[in-house]
């Protein structure tokens, strides 16, 4: 039996009186808590389609939590049972009339494109925080989207009516439709008047007015189509709250007015650049000095005169470890091994000059399962890193002493 659907005649409409026709567990339920499908004769509740979500509310007082089309039929999903006959259901009109804003800006935004440049819309999507069209076109220059914006506001600050109304096939004028249609009966249409002529089942506001403010927040490239992102209504209010706090915050803080803002960003980070080159230049100083000094102070590992320099840090990050590591194997005649503990788990970093022979790599996994731990590289340098922050200082002595047996110069042999 098809649902009858309230909503097409009155979107506003908040409690209904209906007659509960089913009640049975859902199927396919993957939830660990039941959930049922309860059919009505008739229904306010917006079912997921045509890109518009469902809505939310209560039969009987249990949550709607989905609804969904079957066919002809609408079904409510809810978490608890509802006895059959007689019953009534609320639905949360905020939900409601937020889609309602949303979804009549698309239309007024889509036709704004498409009266302007010949844009068409492709794709929507309502989200829960913002809206979504697709355009026909891998690009969309900022001026067009101010130009559509301006038009599609327009069209709200003039209150245009919107009309939606199921038409007869033989009395439309299918030259009008923004977008076709593949239905052949029970077409319903959206009209705003002088302005757009679009199929389309979903809940939308009395005139243009009540959308409020359509908003573009940003736009990206989706495959060879444009994705304009927007919001409308109250989410516009929301989201320039929003944007109007955080410009005044960083304004105060940059010691500007909001229309100084972006110079002044610009300047900062212009400063910020300069003064991270000024730091990686006095860091690598820095390594380079600590380097030549722990190489100087490095011991002599037996007969082959090669240098073994080793160091736990608890504050230096990996590419530290391998930036000293590095400076230190580019004077002859070395081997380092070097380890942090500054995640709160060892990591290390093993190398070797050019002129040792010894792979680091091999002597890094030999030395890693006692810590639980994982790593790799080339015989010049490796890293990897464990669990086991207790057997430290063991795996460090262990690879000393592993480093001090296997290391030679090429020459010597």
């Amino acid at each position: 039996m098809p649902t009858k659907r309230l909503y097409h005649s009155d979107p506003l409409l908040m409690e209904f009186t209906c007659e509960v026709l089913q009640c049975q567990p859902a199927t396919g339920n993957s939830s660990p808590t039941p959930l049922y499908e309860v059919i009505t004769d008739v229904t306010a509740f917006y079912p997921n389609s045509g890109g518009q979500p469902a809505d939310r509310g209560t039969l009987d007082g249990a949550d709607v939590v989905d609804v969904i089309e079957r066919g002809d039929t609408i079904v409510h999903i809810t978490p608890a049972e509802v006895p059959l006959g007689p019953t009534v259901g609320r639905i949360d009109i905020e939900r409601r009339f937020d889609h309602m804003q949303q979804h009549s800006g698309q239309h007024i935004l889509s036709s704004a494109f498409e009266t302007l440049f010949g844009l068409e819309t492709v794709g929507f999507h309502l989200g829960e925080e913002y809206v979504t069209i697709d355009l026909n076109s891998p690009e969309v220059s900022p001026d067009q989207l101010a130009a559509a914006e301006r038009l599609a506001c327009e069209v709200v600050f003039q209150n245009r009516p919107v009309e939606a109304k199921f038409w007869d096939p033989q009395s439309i004028d299918w030259s009008r439709l923004r977008k076709p249609t593949s239905r052949t009966e029970n077409i319903r249409l959206v009209e705003i008047a002088d302005f757009d002529l679009s199929p389309c089942g979903g809940t939308h506001v009395r005139a243009t007015g009540e959308v409020g403010l359509i908003k573009i927040t940003r736009t990206e490239k989706v495959r060879n189509v444009t994705r304009v992102e927007f919001v409308c209504g109250r989410r516009a209010l929301s989201d320039y709250r929003l944007k109007n706090s955080a410009a005044l915050c960083a304004a105060a803080a940059l010691s500007v007015g909001v229309s100084e803002l972006p110079d002044a960003v610009q300047r900062l980070l212009a400063q910020v650049r300069e003064v991270r080159r000024a730091h990686e230049h006095a860091r690598a100083e820095l390594d380079q000095y600590r380097a030549e000094r722990m190489y100087n102070e490095a011991r002599a590992m037996g007969e082959s005169g090669i240098r073994l320099v080793t160091q736990v840090s608890d504050s230096a990050t990996m590419d530290q470890l391998k930036s000293l590591a590095q400076r230190v194997c580019q004077m002859p005649s070395a081997v380092a091994l070097m380890a942090s503990t500054a995640t709160g788990n060892p990591q290390l970093v093993f190398a070797r000059s050019q002129d040792v022979d010894l792979d680091v790599a091999r002597l890094l996994r030999d030395v890693l399962p006692e810590l639980e731990g994982k790593g790799g590289g080339t015989p010049f340098l490796a890293q990897g890193g464990g669990k086991r922050l207790d057997r430290l200082g063991h795996v460090m002595n262990l690879a000393s002493e592993l480093a001090a047996g296997l290391a030679r110069r090429p020459e010597s042999e």
